[in-house]
């Protein structure tokens, strides 16, 4: 089973996969979704799609916002990967793309997909940690992989880089995290309007991945869908348009103009 699924997925080119069983995971999170787990699941095929791409011009966006929203493209291709299940094995199956109350990264490094990075994220030995996850929780029994043991290099470079000190050794302060400061609606407090001004970053920040070593021979993307419709930086002009095609385009108008407000702010402090 494990080789036909492994050839099932590379029709879809996902090369890089694991698989844990369902009784693995302890804690869910709140989330809706939970109700769409097939009743007496037993596994999760848990998928990475990366989405590095190589950063030649400026840029006020983290790397997965410059490109096509990638819940849309993910779903899309775990729903063709799910029709192809279907057929070979029978059964049912839903899968996931960060909605979802399964615990993403517990999941990806339950099944052997990396390490865990000091910055909570999970690290490929091919994607680094420049991956989405996508999981497809199954009432067919696969056989399960195993965790990875071994440990990132511990340089703390990531700890070190973060532009709020919101990493402590794997745990992330998120009240202090810039990722999640672009993110936060309502008001904002002074330091963290601070932190994006000085960081010129309207969406999400890409510090703690663009030093860690186990990102420096990274591969661009193989998936064409993340590979189109490159736009790094977001302005007043094309906001509108990227509010439909980016990942970012959830959270809102408001939000996002809230930031770029602050970006050019410091732009005009310093052209004076």
């Amino acid at each position: 089973m494990l080789l036909q699924l492994r050839d099932i997925l590379a029709v879809y080119q996902v090369f890089e996969f694991g698989v844990c069983n369902f009784n693995q995971i302890q804690t869910f999170l709140p989330c809706r979704n939970v109700s769409q787990i097939p009743e007496q699941a037993k596994s999760i095929i848990v998928c990475a799609f990366p989405y590095y791409i190589e950063q030649k011009q400026p840029a006020n966006l983290c790397k997965y916002a410059q490109l096509p929203d990638y819940h849309t493209v993910v779903k899309t291709i775990l729903n063709q990967i799910i029709s192809a299940l279907q057929e070979t094995f029978g059964g049912n199956y839903v899968g996931f793309s960060d909605i979802s109350a399964l615990p993403e990264k517990d999941c990806a490094w339950l099944c052997g997909l990396g390490i865990r990075g000091k910055n909570g994220l999970i690290i490929n030995r091919r994607y680094g940690s420049y991956f989405m996850i996508g999981e497809i929780v199954t009432d067919v029994q696969f056989e399960p992989s195993k965790p990875i043991e071994e440990e990132c290099i511990g340089c703390n470079r990531c700890i070190q880089s973060c532009p709020a000190g919101a990493i402590k050794e794997g745990k992330i302060d998120y009240e202090r995290c810039l990722s999640a400061i672009t993110q936060k609606k309502g008001e904002l407090t002074l330091t963290e309007k601070e932190l994006i001004e000085k960081n010129q970053l309207v969406w999400g920040c890409d510090h703690c991945q663009s030093v860690c070593p186990h990102n420096a021979k990274v591969a661009q993307t193989h998936l064409t869908a993340f590979t189109q419709d490159i736009e790094p930086y977001v302005t007043y002009e094309n906001l509108s348009k990227l509010m439909k095609t980016r990942a970012f385009g959830y959270r809102g108008r408001k939000l996002m103009l809230r930031n770029l407000d602050l970006v050019n702010h410091l732009s005009e402090k310093q052209e004076r």
